[in-house]
């Protein structure tokens, strides 16, 4: 994990095999795409209409699945991943407002509960369990999940 500006706690996911930085965020139920980046994550496939968002940001935003989707962070692979698409341009607008880079989506309690997350703040690392391991141990450095 890397810290973005002052406060946001940021992970590199790859989803369909391209990279992005999403932020982690433990209050969202989804983990979302934004929808001005989703022609670069969708493969050119269609979603399908998910209902409408609410959360601290914003509330009543159209949401779109896409599932079958491959997401990888670090050595974390869960090749039936849901992708969600969501408009992020309010998060994206108060970053750029900062001097901050814009972030492709946020990482939600979806991926953390199926990883089986442990968040190590004071050492800026996330691990995570691939969806099909054994009740394996938490990733180890280097050649695991771990994001830092």
């Amino acid at each position: 994990m890397t810290r973005h500006g002052d406060a946001h706690l940021t992970v590199e996911a790859r989803i369909n095999g391209v990279a992005g930085t999403f932020i982690l965020d433990t209050g969202a139920g989804r983990t979302v795409i934004d929808r001005a980046a989703q022609s670069r994550f969708d493969e050119g496939r269609a979603t399908v209409a998910a209902g409408r968002a609410t959360g601290a940001g914003s509330g009543g935003l159209a949401i779109a699945a896409l599932p079958g989707n491959r997401l990888a962070i670090g050595d974390y692979r869960d090749d039936a991943f849901t992708a969600h698409f969501l408009a992020l341009d309010h998060v994206n607008a108060a970053f750029a407002n900062r001097g901050e880079a814009p972030v492709a989506g946020v990482l939600g309690a979806d991926v953390l509960e199926r990883g089986g997350a442990v968040i190590d703040y004071p050492n800026l690392r996330l691990y995570l369990r691939n969806p099909d391991a054994d009740g394996g141990a938490v990733a180890s450095p280097s050649n695991s999940s771990e994001q830092r």
